[in-house]
């Protein structure tokens, strides 16, 4: 299996680079104007200014090519979101063909060829994990912009089939994993809190400061901030989860159709208007909460993490996984625990995924743990939740 990964690392400046951005803007731009005009296909691209090109500047030719192929993406974009304004290439950015350049790994250099005879040397800040990765890899095309060097990576990966598993799902403020070896847990994730705190403040900041100039400037700002926050969260939960059960097989629910869901409508008799009119299943605050929550980002920061360990992911359909009791078949539908056995309901649905898969884990051969994030200081393990678990459960 091959997997694909990219890779941003910093570049020393350099002036030489910098006019080499500024003329590959420009001939975007003017491969952009040209195949508005007769036609944008590579041939009648290639045909329109390739010559051009090869009098006015004089880098090595492959850096044409590159520039109307960046110029044709953008018209198909353009036309694909129907835009109105002409497209335009805004971004100082070059595409460089693998020919023309080369990597020095130990010694932290790209050598970039630019003009015949006249051969750059980008200093990068590559750090141990960035020469890891390029050292196991093969690299492909490179994109340079002002500031970062986009380097693209493919591995080569071997998925054997595991004899261990653990299955995973994914909750609102929690994940609860199973394994087929009788591992079992929660690791309490804050993201809900975290939604809700920064939902308080966008509210303040419309009741406070709506109608000033810093309106715009601090909803930015703190949009932001709520998304690196948990951009954090999930990388470092995925991570956890990856390395703690590396060589397992990963169970994951397939969450496909999860927003429909959320907003789902039902069509009802509107009294006072005499209207049939379809109305949410759910209130504005559940499905604003909800639609918030990144459950599929999760499940794919987990998965290429774990096919990074040469872990295979597969995704299980989700129906009545916890809904019907694995211990007693009871219907637990939106309660937090079994009505009849007092089955945790999220490990139910990990117990209810491994079953799926052929496994038959006992509830009372599990060992249970409860984690919090974030994990900067390490694992805090609080000891009257997992003894409140254990009991509760077995």
């Amino acid at each position: 299996m091959e997997l694909h990964k990219s890779l941003i690392v910093r570049y020393e400046e350099d002036e030489t680079v910098k006019r080499l951005l500024e003329d590959f803007r420009w001939m975007v731009n003017y491969a952009i104007d040209q195949g508005l005009k007769h036609g944008y296909s590579i041939k009648k691209l290639h045909e329109l200014c390739y010559r051009f090109f090869a009098n006015r500047f004089n880098y090595y030719t492959l850096y044409y090519p590159m520039a109307y192929r960046v110029a044709q993406s953008i018209i198909r974009t353009w036309k694909a979101n129907k835009g109105k304004e002409k497209p335009r290439m805004v971004k100082k950015i070059v595409r460089v063909h693998k020919m023309l350049f080369k990597i020095d790994v130990e010694n932290s250099v790209l050598h970039l060829k630019v003009r015949k005879g006249e051969t750059l040397q980008l200093k990068l800040r590559l750090s141990n994990w960035h020469k890891e990765w390029l050292r196991r890899g093969r690299n492909g095309e490179i994109l340079i912009n002002e500031e970062h060097v986009y380097i693209p990576i493919t591995v080569q990966i071997d998925l054997t089939k595991p004899d261990k598993w653990v299955a995973i799902d994914v909750n609102e403020n929690n994940v609860t994993y199973v394994s087929s070896d009788g591992k079992a847990g929660k690791i309490v994730t804050g993201l809900k809190e975290l939604k809700i705190a920064y939902d308080n403040k966008r509210k303040n900041i419309q009741l406070k400061a709506k109608n000033s100039k810093k309106f715009k400037e601090l909803m930015k700002k703190y949009a932001k901030r709520e998304k690196n926050r948990t951009k954090d969260i999930l990388h470092k939960l995925s991570r956890l989860l990856v390395d703690k059960f590396k060589g397992y097989g990963f169970l994951l629910e397939n969450l496909k159709g999860l927003r429909s869901s959320v907003n789902k409508k039902d069509l009802r008799f509107n009294k006072f208007s005499g209207k049939v009119q379809a109305v949410s299943v759910r209130n504005k605050f559940i499905k604003g909460r909800l639609n918030k929550m990144s459950f599929r980002r999760l499940q794919k920061y987990i998965e290429y993490k774990a096919n990074l360990n040469a872990s295979p992911v597969h995704y299980l359909n989700p129906k009545n996984t916890s809904k019907l009791c694995f211990r007693c078949g009871g219907k637990i539908n939106s309660l937090k625990y079994c009505p009849k056995c007092g089955l945790d309901r999220d490990v139910n649905a990990c117990l209810n995924l491994l079953k799926m898969w052929g496994f038959n884990v006992h509830p009372e051969s599990l060992t249970y743990e409860v984690m919090k994030l974030p994990l900067t200081s390490g694992l805090n393990h609080d000891e009257e939740k997992v003894a409140e678990l254990r009991k509760e459960v077995n």
